[in-house]
């Protein structure tokens, strides 16, 4: 997708004062905004207010789910806030995207491997992702737009086309911001981010993963499911069928070794900050012990959430399970783990 950041323009602030300062540059926290004061030797000095980061912090991993029966779409994210001049900074987003209303073809096409077997592990299975997710792809699509605080402290992000996100922002412990989707107009419905000041260049190592158990919440949403509950919501885990346990030589899988329903975890390297998640990669009762084929299984993509020191502390993901266009064969999904 075309980049669009040359395409916006924001409005810059200024104001003017006659005081000189001794220092050259001071910043200064106010209510969202940060004060830039000119220092001595510029003549009459010059400041601009500029926006804060959210929480700080200027790099974010997302997931939002929104749309409706037969339609629910789900959005996997970076985000990389800039602090601007006038209360008004700016944000790129580079983002997948799954829809119901939009796929084609049966599981063969949209759950595709990643190129990794679970070797060493309990039972040797392909690992699947969703179309698109999978090492080798195109690269990720990209927005620009801007940002800025409302008298409420909520974060507001506006994309082109007059579409925006409102989001509230949360501490989540000492080196981890957090994201919560308040309203979109964009009819999203569910939508976290976790955020610090770490790259978007490199993850976490599998070791480290394998050694965290972290917790969240699921939702997921089938296609011709209208139910009282369209949308189910559950309680999830990186340990929902077993502990994981590290697959055996320098294999990047994790596995969950359970009496049924086994999934793997890909930690993958050189690929940044993406996972991959395939739940049910064996079945239960008879079928333990032997891997499905492409159209079974729960594929999610995941992206890893690291502190501000660079280590692991959970996951946004995005699951993208379609197999033709039949009732609870297309599963789309959004999840936190933390």
């Amino acid at each position: 997708m075309r980049r669009l950041t040359d395409l916006l323009r924001f409005p810059v602030g200024t104001f003017r004062t006659a005081v000189l300062l001794a220092v050259a540059v001071v910043l200064t926290p106010i209510a969202g905004l940060l004060v830039v004061a000119a220092g001595p030797g510029e003549g009459a000095a010059e400041a601009a207010t500029l926006t804060s980061l959210p929480g700080g912090r200027p790099r974010f991993v997302v997931s939002i789910m929104g749309g409706g029966f037969n339609a629910y779409w789900v959005r996997l994210a970076q985000y990389t806030f800039i602090a601007g001049p006038g209360g008004v900074g700016t944000v790129r987003q580079s983002y997948w995207m799954w829809h119901e209303a939009h796929f084609v073809g049966t599981a063969k096409r949209n759950k595709v491997g990643t190129g990794y077997v679970t070797r060493g592990c309990a039972a040797a299975c392909a690992v699947r992702t969703p179309l698109g997710f999978q090492p080798g792809a195109p690269a990720m699509a990209t927005l620009a737009g801007r940002y800025r605080f409302d008298r409420y402290g909520r974060l507001v992000v506006e994309w082109p086309g007059r579409r925006v996100e409102v989001w509230t922002v949360r501490a989540a412990g000492p080196r981890m911001t957090r994201l919560v989707l308040h309203h979109t107009t964009l009819g999203g419905l569910y939508g976290d981010g976790l955020g610090s000041t770490a790259s978007f260049a490199a993850g976490a190592s599998r070791d480290e993963v394998a050694r965290a158990d972290v917790t969240g919440v699921q939702r997921l949403a089938s296609y011709g499911d209208r139910g009282r509950y369209p949308v189910r919501t559950s309680r999830w885990s990186t340990n929902v069928v077993a502990p994981l346990r590290r697959c055996g030589g320098t294999s990047a899988c994790l596995f969950n070794t359970g009496p049924a329903w086994r999934s793997a975890i890909v930690v993958p390297s050189g690929l940044g900050r993406r996972a991959f998640w395939q739940h049910q990669l064996q079945g239960s009762d008879g079928d333990v012990g032997r891997c499905f084929g492409p159209g079974g299984g729960h594929t999610v993509a995941l992206l890893q959430a690291l502190d501000d020191t660079g280590h692991f502390a959970g996951f946004v993901g995005a699951e993208a399970s379609f197999n033709g266009r039949s009732r609870h064969n297309a599963v789309v999904g959004q999840l936190v783990l933390t």
